[in-house]
């Protein structure tokens, strides 16, 4: 999937710019686009760039810092930090592959990033981890592998998921738990809700069933 620079610009911004007089394909924002979307955000783990050194922080558009540090938790939890072997940037003011006469990279918004640049170069066919791409996925990003000429190192944003919001649940207006709100539905813990209410709950975890005896239902 790839989005069409019209939602881009009318997501992230529409920033006015100029080709660098120095640096063949980057371009230089003008206004004041930059420092009021880019923003900095720190990796809870150990990255590299492609001359191996280290990085303290990943510059990225604010809209999207939410989800790069799940993405980025999301690996950590899941040990595979060492399937992010480089990382090649975000935020890159440029035209797409440096070259002038094309237009803008999605990295000029900071919305995309390059991972592992080297081993899934430009136009290669090799294929990064699945459970990689599927990290990347369930944070709203598509993986240029899939594309027409591929672009295996490539993720950009293309949905903008919204986080798990904390929901509480009132009985008779007396607060008896806490669950969350995802997607538009109220998720909570069925045993705490039924007790609450005078309710028994019997799990049968392996038959894919909850029980629950109402007060008198037994009767």
């Amino acid at each position: 999937m790839v989005r069409s620079t019209e939602w881009v610009e009318s997501t992230f911004g529409r920033f006015a710019w100029r080709d660098h007089q120095n640096k063949r394909g980057a371009i230089e924002i003008l206004g004041e686009w930059e420092r009021q979307n880019i923003i900095s955000i720190a990796p809870p783990f150990e990255l590299r760039d492609a001359r191996a050194r280290r990085l303290s922080i990943i510059r990225c558009h604010r809209l999207v810092a939410s989800a790069l540090t799940r993405l980025l938790n999301d690996l950590k939890r899941r040990g595979l930090c060492h399937l992010a072997n480089s990382f090649d940037g975000c935020f890159v003011p440029r035209h797409m592959g440096w070259n002038p006469r094309r237009p803008l990279s999605r990295h000029a918004w900071g919305i995309a990033v390059d991972v592992n640049a080297r081993l899934f170069p430009y136009g290669s066919r090799a294929k990064q981890d699945p459970r990689f791409i599927a990290a990347f996925a369930r944070q709203g990003f598509a993986w240029g592998g899939e594309w027409r000429t591929p672009d295996p190192m490539h993720f950009e944003v293309v949905d903008l998921p919204q986080p798990a919001r904390p929901l509480a649940i009132l009985l008779d207006g007396e607060r008896v738990i806490e669950g969350f709100l995802h997607d538009g539905r109220a998720v909570a813990p069925v045993r705490e809700i039924a007790e609450a209410m005078g309710a028994r709950v019997a799990a049968r975890i392996a038959e894919g069933e909850v029980e629950i005896h109402t007060p008198g239902g037994d009767c």
